[in-house]
């Protein structure tokens, strides 16, 4: 324009761009994300919170018992925990003591014993140690205050002669394993937590109609719920493996449990989350130390093991059917035993397992 000066383009014509009409200087409002955008995004926060409030909840109202050693031997790699499945009766009616077959006595001791080793890069390994183990029981002392010098036995007594700490110790003088942390759960909790679960999901090749037990399924694939979970993982008698069959199907009821708690079931419906924390909550003990983190990180181990993500393994066996004591037990093959521990950072057994 004559006389006139054009507006600089790299400066007033996108001032003009971004003015408002009639409002110098003003910036156009940003478009509002549609409502089914901001709804979605304040769903998925919720969720989060609620995700995390209720690991808070579980991780604090999680029933705690003293099961670490105050002598452990020295920590090795990864992080180990112990997980125990007692024969205890505790919370079970005699009617239901009945109903289950579990019977009344008053010892305990730990049907399932396993392993559960989480390195810093390799994935998680779940090592199943079998009841009727013939291993070396250290010293200790029992509630009268008599002290009790190292010796033979199943490693399934220590439960019963020393509670959780005797059975950690036990453990890991024969392993070289430094445990880090337990978790027991009893007769009751596995009805309790496999209902809560929606039961679990086996396929049997022949019918079973085991009477010490109570299982009386027909062949074929079906959905077990708490009552004949039980009697799946603890019969014995019908199985031709015996006690390493146990340990073979206490594997894949821990797998199964697993891969239900991380179902998509689960995971889109905080009623159901709620009513399994509720459950774990009644059902599960850890020992004092096990906090959110420590809990969280073996979630996700459990969780890899489930999917295929980990390795799954027994104990290495030499004779599964000795005689020794007047008893008939189970011997480790101790080389190999001894290769396994090493391979997830254990140091050499400081007793071997039988000895004596």
């Amino acid at each position: 324009m004559p006389g006139g000066s054009r507006p600089s383009a790299s400066h007033g014509g996108r001032a003009a761009d971004r003015a408002a009409p009639g409002v110098p200087g003003s910036r156009p409002r940003r478009r509002r994300r549609p409502r089914w955008v901001r709804i979605l995004k304040w769903a998925g926060v919720s969720y989060v919170v609620w995700l995390a409030v209720l690991m808070l909840y579980a991780a604090v109202t999680l029933p705690k018992t003293e099961a670490l050693p105050p002598n452990p031997i020295g920590d090795t790699g990864g992080a180990v925990w112990l997980l125990v499945g007692s024969d205890s009766r505790e919370g079970l009616t005699p009617a239901q003591q009945r109903e289950l077959r579990t019977g009344g006595e008053l010892g305990e001791r730990t049907d399932t014993i396993m392993l559960v080793h989480m390195g810093l890069t390799d994935g998680p390994t779940l090592v199943s140690v079998p009841r009727d183990s013939w291993v070396t029981i250290p010293e200790h002392t029992t509630s009268s205050g008599q002290v009790v010098p190292a010796r033979p036995g199943k490693i399934n007594s220590a439960y019963a002669f020393g509670g959780p700490q005797l059975l950690t110790r036990t453990i890991e003088q024969n392993t070289g394993l430094h445990v880090d942390h337990y978790m027991e759960i009893g007769l009751g909790g596995i009805v309790t937590l496999t209902d809560a679960v929606g039961g679990i999901d086996v396929c049997f090749d022949k019918p079973i109609n085991d009477e010490k037990s109570g299982l009386d399924v027909p062949a074929g694939c079906q959905t077990l719920d708490g009552r004949d979970s039980l009697a799946w993982v603890r019969m014995r008698y019908s199985d031709p493996k015996g006690d390493l069959g146990r340990v073979e199907r206490q594997q894949q009821y821990v797998a199964s449990v697993a891969d239900k708690l991380l179902s998509w079931q689960t995971l889109v419906s905080p009623i159901r989350q709620w009513r399994l924390v509720k459950a774990v909550n009644g059902s599960v003990e850890v020992d004092q130390d096990a906090g959110i983190f420590s809990l969280g990180r073996f979630g996700i181990g459990m969780g890899r093991i489930a999917t295929g993500g980990g390795e799954v393994t027994t104990v290495p066996v030499s004779d599964s059917d000795h005689w020794e004591a007047g008893q008939w037990v189970l011997k480790w093959d101790q080389s190999e035993a001894n290769q396994l521990f090493a391979s997830l950072g254990g140091t050499t057994p400081p007793v071997q397992a039988g000895a004596g």
